[in-house]
């Protein structure tokens, strides 16, 4: 079995600005608490625990949160190279698993993550996946201004 996926590499990123009822914040983890959001998988938790050890806790989660309740509306991983990823550089940054709870999507969330997320790490390459047949998440990343690098195929024994 095999998934295909395509890789994208900034470039000049559009800026996105964050509607006045949202606020974000980048979260770092700690041992005993590496995310702030409940899990959306069931690996969810043993996926953070990967993640702490393969990156020496260094990753990092831009949260961004609805003010009136409190709730969190959108995340994004922001994970530094590992083993698993040999095209990045050793200061490279990889965006991964990014999430709109439904509540929020319409909003430019997403749009607005991958903006900030390459305006605060302006001076790194920063590179993001999607899964070719994820055509919401790709439109977004080529409009901002991501520059298609190769696809991927990853496969399953």
């Amino acid at each position: 079995m095999s998934e295909k996926y395509c890789f994208y590499q900034n470039n000049l990123i559009k800026e996105v600005s964050l509607d006045s009822e949202f606020e974000f914040f980048y979260f770092r983890p700690t041992l005993f608490r590496k995310k702030l959001h409940k899990g959306l998988y069931k690996r969810s938790n043993w996926l953070y625990l990967f993640w702490y050890i393969v990156s020496f806790g260094s990753y990092k989660i831009l949260y961004i949160k609805h003010k009136e309740n409190s709730e969190i509306a959108h995340f994004s991983n922001i994970m530094p190279k590992f083993f698993k990823y040999n095209f990045m550089n050793n200061f490279d940054l990889q965006i991964v698993n990014c999430f709109t709870y439904s509540k929020y999507r319409g909003n430019n969330l997403y749009s607005f993550a991958l903006s900030e997320i390459n305006q605060r790490f302006r001076d790194r390459t920063i590179w993001i996946g999607s899964h070719n047949s994820n055509i919401g998440s790709i439109k977004v990343i080529e409009r901002l201004g991501f520059n298609k690098m190769f696809d991927v195929e990853k496969r399953t024994i």
